[in-house]
């Protein structure tokens, strides 16, 4: 266990140390970013009776160790590097390190809520260390309730702060500044503990030290009804795409977080099947200063599978809740074209459907390598699918015996998988693997 502890070095720590090692010393010009090959790396994953967990990588590891919050015992189902492993585990939480130059580890779970709790279906990703997670839709109050959920990786205290925003601004948060998780363990925070009686929040978390990560559980039984977890969507900013919004004209709520001390005026662009194109009622939208603000998605939109392109005069964050049904709900976040490969798991949990894969187009035309691998990671099937500049496009993810898919993108694309059972949906944002990882610039010391 010790040979991993002092592994747990954040990646863009790792590159960083690696670059300035090779930086030349007779030339006093800056070195481009470059590519790091990741030989470790960790994440944390909720667990509970009702919860399974799937752990997988793009290319075979050497070795893992896969143990439960709070005792620290070994999960063995867990740890053979070589195949897709599922496990119901019954604890607070999962940490798993994985060994291997190049070999992705990921980590899902999956589960359904109890009536009581809102019910629905959940299929998440698990997060390594998180620096800033930014996150929307949460609430504390008004039968919508969200649980922050803290892990630690590694055998020293962590901290973070927390920054909460309401529709009518900050708020002001009992105890959000300096908590403290202790090492390997998990700690969850129901945001009513923080400011209760808040139905529509978002959220900043902070990491102020140690190796921390963070996910959201949301549940709710009021007008949008289940659950869903919640991931973090990207930093504020001017431009955005919001990927992965299931097809529907109904039950689609843009939600807007404006941090800053001006009003931000935000234009939105749909990316449909055919097109972009600005449909009315999105044009101009104000969020005032230091706010949340939340728009229903209008009929003109279309009722396909599409993303949503912002632009801002101001720096936002913002997702999508979506409620097909009355049953449940999923979110849709901002993110980035990936950068590398990306899992989508299939075998991570009993009955859930195969997904549907949305693959949108940012910039120009655009292709994705689709391969169905099964639970030895021998390769079943492989389709290539091309997305046409400017558009949105699905592909029903389906292969006799497959455990999981890797897509591989060709040009800027940005992917999302949404799972099905009975009446429950959730939805999946895609990213790379950490195969790699971008180092930043460096500059000799003279």
């Amino acid at each position: 266990m010790s040979k991993y502890r002092a592994l747990l070095i954040p990646i863009a720590a790792i590159g960083l140390v690696v670059l300035a090692m090779v930086a030349p010393s007779g030339s006093s010009s800056p070195r481009p970013p470059s590519r790091v090959t990741v030989t470790e790396s960790s994440y944390a994953c909720p667990a509970s009776s009702v919860i399974t967990v799937a752990a997988g990588q793009v290319k075979a590891g050497t070795d893992a160790i896969a143990t439960v919050s709070p005792d620290d015992t070994r999960v063995s189902a867990l740890e053979d590097a070589t195949t897709w492993r599922t496990s119901d585990v019954d604890g607070e939480g999962v940490v798993v390190q994985q060994g291997g130059r190049g070999s992705g580890a990921v980590g899902f779970f999956a589960g359904t809520a109890s009536k009581k709790g809102g019910g629905g279906l959940v299929v998440g990703s698990c997060p390594g260390v998180v620096d800033d997670a930014w996150l929307m839709g949460l609430g504390s109050g008004g039968k919508h309730f969200s649980t922050l959920i803290l892990t630690n990786l590694a055998d020293t205290p962590a901290a973070v702060d927390l920054t909460l925003w309401g529709p009518k601004g900050e708020i002001d948060a009992v105890g959000s500044e300096g908590i403290v998780v202790k090492p390997s363990s998990v700690r969850r925070i129901r945001l009513d503990e923080l400011a209760a009686g808040e139905a529509e929040l978002a959220m900043h978390v902070h990491r102020r030290r140690g190796s921390l990560s963070a996910v959201v559980t949301d549940s709710a039984t009021s007008v949008f009804q289940g659950t869903e977890q919640v991931s973090a969507t990207l930093s504020p900013r001017r431009a955005q795409v919001v990927g992965g919004v299931v097809k529907d004209s109904s039950g689609r709520t843009l939600l807007l977080l404006n941090p800053g001390t001006t009003t931000a005026r935000v234009g939105v662009q749909v990316i449909g099947p055919k097109n972009t194109f600005a449909p009315s009622g999105l044009d101009q939208i104000k969020v005032p200063a230091g706010s949340t603000r939340s728009i229903p998605v209008p009929k003109s939109a279309g009722s396909d599978s599409l993303a949503l392109r912002l632009t801002s005069d101001q720096p936002v964050s913002a997702s999508v809740r979506m409620a097909p049904g009355n049953k449940d709900y999923a979110y849709a976040e901002a993110s980035l074209p990936l950068t590398g490969p990306a899992i989508v798991p299939i075998e991570v949990g009993s009955n859930i459907g195969a997904p549907r894969l949305l693959l949108t187009a940012t910039g120009s035309t655009a292709t994705a390598d689709v391969e169905a691998f099964d639970k030895s990671m021998r390769p079943l099937a492989s389709s290539s699918v091309t997305i046409k500049g400017g558009t949105t496009t699905y592909l029903a993810l389906d292969a006799k015996d497959a455990a999981y898919f890797v897509v591989r993108p060709h040009g800027k694309v940005i992917a999302a998988a949404t799972y099905a059972k009975g009446d429950g949906i959730s939805s999946l944002m895609l990213e790379a693997a950490p195969v790699t990882v971008l180092g930043p610039q460096v500059r000799p010391v003279s």
